[in-house]
């Protein structure tokens, strides 16, 4: 099967095609079949519609077509689809590598109804083709690693003439039901860091290589779960969210659609770590070349010691207490920055800093400069007693190599730190204080440890002056 949709077939004047009626009337009057079924059949697509020809090979296709009239009113008939009342087309156990060999994609079925002008994804997966290490060694790079499945993926009301005449997919809906996303980044692998710019996945989508327009794509029952492993403390921090729900607007890549409409606009509610609702927004500028986009949402309450899951691997904190009442944020973002505010509601936030010893298993408290942080600098309250409320404003600048995930966590928890006390002036001043501190606990540390040394290296020569006057002793006696 050869696919070629070129500018010049629109203008060279070959003269008005012969339907399939005006082929057969001379023969026939009318021409009906009422079924052909094609079972367990394999195609060659070749589309050389581009510079660089692609071709697919399927394989396990069942293919039905129904009610085939071909006469003199069944090609005016608009509930006919090429002369049939239907074209049914089922594609079983499809398995194909993405094209840098990293990924697997993998389909239980698809089902496309001309009928019922959908398409149906069944069991739908991308899986990494190597384990972690592997995987990292295989890019020589870091980034992030993804596994999606998809219990099922509808896409309803297609424009089928659109479709078939040029590639291009316009739909009234999608329909993602029971999925399960899981994204891995690992900031202490040692190799090349790539840059992000240009990588948020308002841009991917621009980058698809089929044109699409979907009206709404909506999101039932998902769970996403992000973890990263800290450089510094060696651990992974783990951000869950659970019985996800939403929906996406105008979710295309067609540049006709966005000048009507540039923007796409999310509105997700979920679980966060399981315990708390969580409704986010999302508005991303389609033809903005610096990626922006904004996000807002609001955190409803929870104990806050579920946070120990993620602030503890990537921010070496351990959460003792905190009744967090309420978060809300609203930051504008683009692939350089973001700025914007977050009010932060909590009561009894007591914390330990955490440090990573050699030698020693674990995240080892920092004792004293944790009272010293608590005392001092951590407010236990927001508002506090006298009902004066810090609020968070974010502005953060976005390294190049920062994933789109990462940013919007280090988004927030620039916001967190003005919120807790912990602003940029009190920052300094405080890694000044911890290194005093610290310097004195090492000095102090030292000295108990040379002390003791000594004390066993004096407690080592009396024993062997004990052992050579015992020794003397046996000699003279004998």
């Amino acid at each position: 099967m050869y696919f070629c949709n070129s500018n010049f077939n629109d203008t060279v004047k070959v003269g008005k095609p012969k339907t399939p009626y005006q082929i057969i009337k001379k023969v026939f009057k009318r021409l009906r079949i009422d079924s052909i079924s094609l079972k367990d059949i394999s195609v060659n697509y070749i589309n050389k519609s581009n510079p660089v020809t692609k071709q697919t090979a399927l394989k396990h296709l069942d293919i039905n077509i129904s009610n085939i009239v071909v006469d003199s009113l069944s090609a005016l008939d608009s509930n006919r689809f090429y002369y049939t009342k239907g074209i049914e087309v089922t594609l079983h156990n499809y398995k194909i590598a993405t094209p840098d060999s990293l990924y697997n994609i993998e389909l239980n079925k698809v089902y496309f109804s001309t009928a019922e002008r959908k398409i149906i994804l069944d069991k739908v997966a991308l899986t990494p083709r190597y384990d972690r290490t592997d995987f990292y060694r295989k890019t020589g790079k870091s980034g992030d690693i993804f596994t999606l499945k998809f219990n099922q993926i509808g896409i309803n009301d297609i424009d089928l003439q659109r479709f078939l005449r040029d590639q291009k997919l316009y739909a009234s809906t999608m329909n993602i039901n029971k999925a399960n996303v899981q994204i891995y980044s690992n900031s202490n692998y040692k190799g090349k860091k790539t840059s992000k710019i240009g990588k948020d996945p308002h841009q991917e989508l621009q980058k698809v290589a089929l044109d699409m327009k979907l009206d709404r794509l909506n999101i039932k029952n998902t769970n996403i779960q992000y973890a990263e492993t800290d450089a510094t403390s060696g651990y992974t921090g783990v951000i869950n969210f659970s019985n996800t729900n939403g929906y996406i607007l105008n979710v295309t890549n067609d540049d006709a659609i966005k000048k009507k409409n540039q923007f796409m606009v999310a509105r997700i509610n979920t679980h966060f770590m399981d315990v708390a609702p969580l409704q986010v927004n999302f508005k991303f500028n389609l033809t903005a070349k610096n990626g922006a986009f904004n996000y807002s949402g609001t955190l409803g309450k929870f104990d806050g010691k579920v946070l120990d899951k993620l602030v503890k691997p990537l921010a070496m904190v351990h959460v003792v207490s905190a009744d967090v009442e309420r978060l809300t944020f609203n930051v504008n973002a683009n692939n350089y920055n973001g700025k914007g505010k977050l009010e932060f509601y909590y009561k009894n936030l007591n914390v330990q800093l955490l440090k990573k010893v050699d030698g020693k298993p674990g995240l080892q408290n920092q004792g004293l400069i944790s009272k010293i942080a608590n005392a001092l600098i951590i407010e236990n309250d927001n508002p506090d007693k006298k009902g004066n409320f810090r609020p968070g404003p974010i502005e953060l600048k976005r390294e190049p190599t920062v994933s789109f995930f990462s940013f919007l966590y280090m988004g927030l928890l620039d916001g967190l730190k003005p919120s807790v006390g912990f602003d940029k002036k009190t920052e300094g001043k405080v890694n000044t204080v911890i290194t005093k501190v610290g310097n004195l606990i090492d000095k102090f540390n030292k000295f108990k440890e040379e002390r003791k040394l000594r004390k066993e290296e004096r407690q080592k020569k009396r024993q062997a002056k004990k052992d050579a006057e015992t020794k003397t002793k046996q000699e003279t006696k004998n």
